[in-house]
């Protein structure tokens, strides 16, 4: 049984939604955010950036101030194959006969590249490292302190272009092969001129930018916004009313800008303000407060509110009904057919498998594993869905695969039993410290929270 088809047949009356209206005012209260409404000017820094020039003396500059991140280390271009060896069992015993299985597959391989094979091809075909094995056995650049240690004192030892002998790790039996070798060296500036170039040429602009911001507050708060913005050939923007979280044509997302006008007070002189696209000069008009919706504003949400609460309570009557008349009948076939439930067959499941529409076997449908073939179960809720359940055949696990599950099931049921003692505990200690004083809930942050929930839901 699915909430949503009970919900498509829902068409509740305009009293009905306003009786629900009603009874559900106080979660509408000041549903509908505080707005604001201001006028501003933009100085885009992108706009700025344009007729930025950048020297060779501030390129030379940068580059002094920032050598330290132009070293480049010492690095190896490498290729490997790896043959894995077997990890130790639960006893921290090796077994001795699979290393040795792997040392003589090594061997071949690496007898297979002295006669004249390709590493690549011998990577992608027998490699156990899946990363590099698809790239021909290339792990790319490495820097010292990236790979276990006998790697990396091979792999920076060899010659470029050689090839070394087997190279035992934890990993297992490695075939290195050093492609290219780099030095530790410092980029010239030459070098990284088209690196340091664009992040100069935006930190003077931004520097020129909040100057012309500054200048054009200083005029706004003498001669007025509209004024000031003309002298530098800015336009000036005339909001609607917004909230918060919207956005204003020409700023993008812009928190910052957002908490300076939503923290300014009415009438107050004209302001600055970061944006995302620069800094802004703004003057706050008016304010509109938190207010409640009238039921028409909310018609819609409404309507869909009390569907989804109607549909979820008839959904639960429907399965209690479906899964009494089964019991009844010792017939849940019959029964689906009567109340117009769809009857699906699953293939045989484990404790901890899915059953599509019916979800984790080890929810509450868990209760499967405690019933007997034809039996039928309570009603099985999935969140949208409710389902009802009947035993057709089960199978008892094999001593094997009791054996293979026994340590997870008890890890299970203990870490279950931890995180059941851990909550109450929580939940007792926070009472009690609530009791004594010592932690205060606060309330009106809670109620915005369920507002703000409210909010996304209209």
């Amino acid at each position: 049984m699915k909430q949503d088809d009970i919900k498509k047949g829902l068409h509740p009356s305009d009293s009905e939604l306003t009786a629900y209206y009603q009874s559900h005012l106080a979660s509408y209260a000041n549903s509908i955010p505080e707005k604001r409404k201001v006028k501003y000017a933009v100085i885009d820094t992108n706009k700025v950036e344009g007729g930025v020039t950048v020297t060779q003396d501030d390129l030379q500059s940068y580059y002094q101030q920032h050598r330290d991140a132009y070293r480049v280390p010492e690095q190896v271009k490498v290729s490997h194959i790896l043959i894995k060896t077997p990890l130790p069992g639960p006893d921290g015993k090796v077994d001795e006969k699979g290393v040795a299985e792997a040392q003589h597959r090594a061997e071949d391989l690496l007898k297979q590249l002295k006669g004249g094979a390709k590493l690549e091809d011998l990577a992608k075909k027998y490699s156990e490292d899946p990363g590099s094995a698809k790239e021909g056995g290339s792990l790319g650049w490495i820097g010292r302190g990236q790979t276990v240690a006998e790697f990396e004192k091979t792999a920076f030892s060899l010659p470029k272009g050689q090839i070394s002998d087997l190279v035992k790790s934890s990993y297992g039996f490695h075939i290195i092969r050093v492609d290219d070798k780099q030095d530790a060296h410092m980029k010239s500036l030459d070098e990284v001129k088209a690196d340091i170039e664009p992040a100069l040429k935006h930190q003077k602009a931004q520097q020129i930018a909040q100057r012309q911001a500054e200048s054009l507050l200083r005029d706004a708060r003498t001669q007025g916004l509209d004024a000031a913005a003309a002298k530098q050939s800015v336009p000036v923007v005339t909001s609607d009313f917004f909230a918060r979280r919207d956005m204003l044509p020409g700023l993008g997302p812009s928190p910052q800008f957002m908490e300076a006008v939503f923290a300014a007070q009415e009438k107050a002189p004209p302001d600055l303000a970061s944006s995302s696209q620069g800094a802004a000069v703004y003057e706050l008009l008016a304010i509109k407060p938190p207010a409640t919706p009238t039921f028409e504003e909310i018609r819609a949400r409404i309507e869909d509110e009390f569907k989804t609460e109607q549909s979820k309570t008839l959904l639960t009557q429907k399965a209690q009904e479906l899964s009494d008349r089964a019991k009844a009948s010792h017939d849940l076939k019959k029964a689906a057919k009567e109340l117009g439930a769809t009857m699906k067959t699953s293939d045989l499941v484990l404790p901890d498998g899915q059953v599509p529409e019916v979800g984790s076997m080890s929810g509450q449908a868990a209760v499967a594993f405690t019933l007997k073939p034809g039996e039928i179960s309570v009603p099985i809720s999935s969140g949208t869905d409710a389902a009802v359940l009947q035993i057709l055949e089960n199978q008892q696990p094999t001593d094997t695969d009791y054996t293979a599950k026994r340590d997870q099931i008890r890890d299970s049921l203990l870490q279950g039993k931890q995180q059941e003692r851990f909550g109450l505990f929580v939940s007792n200690l926070v009472d009690e410290m609530t009791k004594s004083g010592k932690i205060k809930r606060n309330q009106e942050e809670l109620k915005a929270l369920t507002r703000a929930g409210s909010e996304s839901g209209m």
